[in-house]
């Protein structure tokens, strides 16, 4: 199963963000069965960094309810081990701190990730499936 990207999931909670309408696409397929992914808890912790510097708690919780309640999703926890290849990603492909967890996470996977940033294109081993695709 790939693994999905918080790029797709705020997509999916911003109806003014640019990829909503791909990202709303992708959802109702994980609501009717017809793919199945995976997130990582790192997401979670991302989402919660992300709400609370822009000032957006408050919406926090049903955002969080939101993406708890999708169907056919499988969280993956952190490891030390993804811990320590995320680390190597940021130090030799110039990573940001999130990207290089998720890279880890999927690598750790199957190889592949559900993303819009091109970062993960130059991941060795690492398959970016592009939303647009799904």
């Amino acid at each position: 199963m790939p693994l999905l990207e918080n790029d797709l999931i705020f997509a999916y909670l911003n109806e003014y963000d640019s990829n909503h309408a791909i990202a709303e696409r992708i959802f109702q397929k994980l609501q009717t069965g017809k793919i199945t992914v995976e997130i990582s808890s790192v997401s979670l912790i991302e989402m919660e960094l992300i709400y609370r510097s822009e000032k957006m708690e408050h919406k926090l919780l049903k955002d969080l309810a939101a993406i708890a309640a999708l169907p056919h999703v499988q969280y993956i926890a952190l490891t030390p081990d993804v811990a320590v290849a995320s680390v190597y990603l940021r130090q030799t492909l110039n990573l940001t701190f999130f990207d290089s967890h998720y890279a880890a996470i999927a690598l750790n996977l199957d190889g592949k990730i559900i993303s819009f940033d091109q970062a993960y294109d130059r991941v060795p081993g690492l398959t970016r499936i592009k939303p647009d695709t799904i």
